[in-house]
């Protein structure tokens, strides 16, 4: 009677150990009784195995065993047997009944060694094979994916894949035409091996990389593709070599052009001093003051040559790499215009005085004004004895200006010592080398209005203008073409935008109307115009046919034409200098700087920038460019108002109590002393230091 089949089998879970026995066998689930002779468990320092006992039913269909050999023929197999080709044969072959022999403790192993599997299974332990990334695995010539066991018949064979990638390259010319630029990214090989294993229950086969750079570019490649493209300016053939041999993704300037050279517009070369410096009054030896030694103001003789007009020189044009001109940029003569006092000689190539006076230069693009400003020295004081000072060129003052009395000039006016309940006004600058008592000092008068529009609208169009973009952009996404904008226009998004993304704008839309309004009769009716239509624009709170993107459009192109228009004024040269103010009113389109003690209970406006290097106690101030300020306020907490746009600074080195600061129409009352304040409004429209 022929024992029925049995196998012990092992794996890392019963029911792996279970599959392997199966496989092994032959034979289904169905056809085998199954013992659990030991469960899986994992211990501090190893794994233990799950092992089953699987034993074929009768008369189930199992592998088919060869019968068992006779007396016979197991004496005559004894005989004929050849042990030491055996061993050789079985070393040759790894077989893993020889390797278990050998070394037991490979029992239930594999492992990879030289792109080769091996393995020794045993009755207990069947190991077990996954394929990974990069492996095709061939079992008894079968494609094996995912995880196998494996038995000591099976043999098995490894493929993996080498992959190549051709040399990438392109000739471009940049924008200028001047440069060649070859740009390679070189090929490669991937050489690929199955990794070494340890003998292992499990291993997962896995694939190392090896990578060879391959650049497959010629020389002669680019040269044809030069020729292709018809460069044949500048070739670099280092460049070109280095490409070549390159390993790495690289950009190579393969051939150059000339590019064109810079010509010289023509200009007017200054020789004579049209600027000046203030020295301040020279000391005499007995401590008096000479002021006769003191200069403020430049002076031109009649017949000196105020400056040489150079023409202009004309640049050299290029080439490109396709051999093409590049011309080289239009150069211009400068344009002078001579004004009064001035003359021009010598083929129009240099300037000279007619008269006597102060140099004054117009710059406006490429025109040139020149012209002569005379000047009126009083050396005395202006009271009633002399009258009233009206003059169209610059004043010096050597005194006072006296109570009640008046000094105008269309340039500069300089007062030696004190002006005391009196008026000066100049179109310049006003320079008072003492202080100023009760007076009224106005410099550039005519152009702080101008100045101060100028300003705010500057602010408003750059708003306006990414307040156009913004539209534009939201109109395109789907959500706001949903919406049905014919009808009610585009004032709900106009009042969305101003309240979330454009928060400043209002503020400056209404500091703009309210200006407008204040000196609407000093004004020309086209900025009143414009007030009212960015009110309707952006303030108002019911559509109406400025709510388009055309109106809206027009609206900014009226702003930027306002603003060229009205550009042409110079405020360059105003400005006010004193010692020091009290109970005196300041307007100036300019700078304006107290030097020495500071100011009590004084208003001034300054349309750039305000310094007071003393005490600002009491008054009103407006800085349109920003103010500095050494101490304000008091320790009685004296009201003293500072003001700016919204997006300027106020600097105080010590502000007291009582000092209030405003930015807009944003205003904060101080209540403590602060030191070195710097404060000015975030985005979000409060005031911080």
């Amino acid at each position: 009677m022929q024992m029925a089949q049995m196998i012990l089998s092992k794996g890392k879970s019963v029911s792996e150990a279970i599959e392997g026995g199966l496989s092994i066998l032959g034979v289904g689930k169905e056809s085998v009784t199954i013992e659990v002779i030991q469960q899986e468990a994992k211990g501090l320092f190893r794994i233990k195995p799950a092992v089953v006992k699987l034993t074929v039913n009768s008369g189930a269909a199992a592998k088919e065993q060869d019968p068992l050999p006779s007396v016979e023929t197991i004496e005559s197999l004894i005989e004929n047997i050849d042990v030491e080709s055996n061993i050789a044969e079985r070393k040759m072959k790894n077989d893993p009944e020889y390797s278990s022999f050998v070394n037991p403790d490979l029992d239930g192993k594999a492992w990879v060694k030289d792109g080769k599997i091996h393995s020794q299974p045993c009755d207990l332990m069947y190991p077990t094979i996954s394929v990974g990334k990069g492996v095709t695995l061939f079992k008894n010539k079968e494609k094996i994916n995912g995880t196998t066991v494996v038995s000591r018949e099976d043999r098995f064979d490894i493929q993996v894949m080498e992959d190549k990638s051709e040399t990438k390259w392109n000739v471009t010319i940049d924008k200028s035409k001047v440069h060649a630029i070859l740009h390679i990214e070189p090929g490669r090989i991937i050489h690929r091996k199955v990794k070494d294993l340890m003998p292992d229950v499990h291993i997962e086969l896995q694939v190392e990389e090896h990578y060879v750079i391959q650049n497959d570019l010629g020389y002669k490649d680019i040269l044809e593709k030069l020729e292709s493209l018809n460069i044949t300016q500048g070739l670099n053939h280092q460049e070109i070599m280095s490409a070549v041999n390159t390993k790495e993704t690289a950009d190579f300037v393969i051939a150059s052009g000339v590019k064109p050279q810079k010509g010289k517009n023509g200009f007017l070369q200054i020789v004579a001093d049209v600027k000046g410096k203030d020295n301040g009054p020279a000391v005499r030896p007995d401590g008096t003051i000479d002021f006769r030694e003191m200069k403020f103001f430049p002076t031109i003789n009649q017949g000196q040559v105020i400056g040489i007009i150079v023409p202009p020189v004309p640049g050299i044009p290029g080439r490109t790499v396709t051999h093409e001109l590049i011309p080289a940029k239009e150069v211009y003569p400068i344009l002078i215009q001579p004004g009064k006092g001035i003359a021009l000689i010598e083929n129009s190539t240099k300037i000279v005085a007619t008269e006597t006076g102060r140099p004054i230069i117009e710059k406006n693009g490429n025109l040139t004004k020149v012209s002569i400003l005379q000047k009126l020295i009083h050396t005395g004081d202006v009271d009633m004895s002399t009258g009233n000072i009206r003059f169209k060129g610059d004043i010096d003052i050597f005194g006072n200006v006296q109570e009640n009395m008046h000094v105008e000039a269309d340039g500069h006016v300089m007062i030696a010592k004190n002006t005391n309940l009196a008026t000066v006004i100049s179109k310049s600058s006003i320079v008072i080398h003492q202080n100023s008592i009760s007076s009224f000092l106005s410099s550039g008068h005519n152009n702080y209005l101008l100045s101060e529009l100028m300003h705010t609208l500057d602010l408003i169009q750059i708003q306006v203008e990414k307040f156009l973009l913004s539209i534009e952009q939201l109109l395109k996404e789907p959500a706001f073409k949903l919406t049905d904008y014919q009808q009610k226009g585009l004032h709900p998004l106009i009042k969305l935008l101003s309240e979330i993304k454009f928060r400043n704008l209002p503020n400056l839309i209404t500091q703009y109307i309210e200006f407008c309004e204040r000196e609407k009769q000093m004004l020309q009716s086209e900025f009143l115009n414009l007030a009212e239509q960015l009110r309707l624009s952006f303030l108002s709170s019911v559509p109406n046919q400025w709510h388009t993107s055309e109106q809206l459009k027009q609206l900014y192109k009226t702003i930027h034409e306002l603003m060229n228009k009205n550009r042409s004024y110079n405020d360059e040269d105003c400005s006010i200098d004193l010692k020091y103010a009290l109970n005196s009113s300041i307007y100036c389109s300019g700078n304006v700087t107290i030097k020495g003690q500071g100011c009590y209970n004084t208003k001034i406006h300054s349309g750039g920038e305000l310094r007071v290097n003393g005490v600002l106690r009491g008054g009103e101030v407006y800085a349109r460019l920003g103010a500095y300020i050494k101490e304000s306020g008091s320790e009685g907490g004296i009201m003293t108002h500072i003001a700016v746009p919204i997006d300027k600074k106020i600097k105080i080195e010590s502000a007291r109590e009582g000092t209030i600061i405003q930015f807009g129409n944003i205003k904060k009352r101080l209540n403590e002393h602060i030191k070195n304040m710097e404060a000015s409004l975030d985005s979000n429209g409060r005031i911080i230091y």
